[in-house]
């Protein structure tokens, strides 16, 4: 009964925005299943090497003396659905009407090493390091171009051959390293606090970026009688070379018997982006012109791939309920504020989180959360909502934490594959869907 539910409420939705998220990186707010069940509030629950990327401060809280080793693996599955609204015929009403589907599996690993070892009665220090992704520019899209042909003598055979395929896609990662160190101490009157600091490495990467028409699988005399399906835009191979940044993380936190209130400030950074494709993107985004709405969201999204990538100013707090037993429920709130400069082209917003875990009669816990956050995409992409569950198995030193995440937004964009003399005055309806498993085990010794 227990499994059956937890496998029911595994489910999270958040307004996911991929093609987006793919000129500027789409960041990682979870290093952990725990921190992702709730909500991302890793700030707040981190206590793993992991949590240099979010309060350093955390690497002495609840300390034992000495390792816990943690690995993290994302398995980040995409589904987008490209559409147009159309008149129902029967019913007489506007409906969507896909035209493309797409779907793609990634993967990505993160490590993070935590020490701590108690001075003395009262006060113990710890130590971090951690490797992970912190952003990932990975796209792909594949539409299918189909002709038309009608049979004189009756034979049966495909009126709709294949003419070829168009093809997007985007592809690149960049790793960050950390080290923080922490020093926490307890009193006799039930107070703990601790205090941390991080540096973090962003560690230099590029982008790889193509745009092609493929005709190889279509046979010639089709192609030449419905070259008017396939789209006039030229075929590209852009690379974007990114450069070397970092930022710094200071935190603290104050635990009175249950009750926690966690702090931390992130400094922006800047990643440098250097290509030579901004002729190819501008002369694209010239043929649009006959599109103004869509020729305007172009434009806006090109100024984001070829500007430098900013990482905002992040200031936390966070307010959370313990049970140290284990033995009935966490709750944990968690409010964080996004600033980027008044130079960027993506918007400031805040980020709400709220989470619960409780603890089943068996001692496996149940995480559910929701969170509220504007996107730095807005207006195109207003807000991202979600609703987030995990849980945990434990087996003497080693803990398996696991979560899933069912994610889905909907936007309007102008078609990404452009066919010469086609009147277009509307914008695509993008439906983008993900499934996102995260798994992380961690042994303490």
């Amino acid at each position: 009964m227990h499994s059956k539910l937890l496998i029911s409420f595994f489910l999270s939705f958040i307004f996911s925005q991929s093609y987006y998220e793919s000129a500027t990186g789409r960041n990682f707010d979870s290093y952990s299943a725990l921190s992702l069940s709730m909500a991302s509030s890793s700030q707040v629950v981190e206590t793993s090497g992991f949590s240099i990327l979010s309060n350093p401060s955390n690497l002495s809280r609840n300390g034992d003396s000495g390792f816990i080793i943690s690995g993290s693996n994302f398995i980040d599955s995409n589904f987008e659905r490209r559409g147009l609204i159309v008149k129902d015929s029967f019913g007489d009403f506007l409906a969507e009407s896909d035209y493309v589907k797409n779907s793609k599996i990634y993967n990505y690993s993160g490590i993070g090493i935590r020490y701590n070892q108690i001075v003395f009665n009262y006060l113990n220090a710890g130590l971090g390091l951690t490797i992970a992704p912190f952003k990932t520019y990975n796209f792909s899209y594949q539409e299918e171009v189909r002709g038309q042909l009608s049979s004189n003598d009756g034979q049966i055979f495909s009126r709709d051959p294949l003419l070829g395929y168009h093809r997007f896609s985007s592809k690149g990662c960049q790793n960050v390293i950390g080290l923080g160190s922490s020093l926490g101490f307890e009193t006799n009157i039930d107070i703990e606090a601790s205090f941390g600091f991080s540096f973090n490495t962003i560690m230099p990467g590029n982008i790889i970026e193509k745009a092609q028409v493929d005709t190889s699988l279509a046979i010639g005399s089709i192609v030449m009688e419905d070259s008017n399906k396939l789209s006039s835009l030229p075929n590209y191979n852009i690379e974007y070379d990114l450069g070397e940044s970092s930022y710094f993380i200071i935190g603290s936190n104050l635990v009175y018997k249950r009750y926690l209130l966690a702090l931390s400030y992130q400094s922006n950074s800047t990643i440098s982006k250097n290509t030579d494709g901004q002729n190819i993107l501008e002369e694209i985004s010239n043929l649009y012109n006959s599109n103004e709405l869509g020729e305007n969201i172009l434009e806006h999204y090109n100024s984001i791939k070829l500007s430098n990538i900013d990482n905002p100013e992040k200031v936390s707090i966070g307010f959370a309920i313990l049970d140290k037993n284990s033995s009935g429920y966490n709750f944990v709130v968690n409010y964080e504020s996004n600033r980027y400069g008044s130079g960027s082209n993506l918007f400031s917003g805040n980020r709400i989180s709220v989470g619960l875990e409780h603890y089943m009669s068996n001692g496996i816990p149940l995480r559910f959360s929701v969170g509220y956050k504007k996107s730095q995409f807005s207006p195109y992409i207003s807000s991202i909502t979600s609703f987030n569950a995990g849980s945990s198995l434990r087996h003497k030193n080693l803990i398996f934490d696991y979560g899933l995440q069912y994610i889905h937004s909907r936007y309007n964009y102008p078609d990404l594959f452009l066919v010469e003399g086609e009147f277009r005055p509307d914008l695509d309806v993008v439906n983008d869907s993900k499934i996102i498993l995260l798994s992380t085990l961690t042994y303490s010794f």
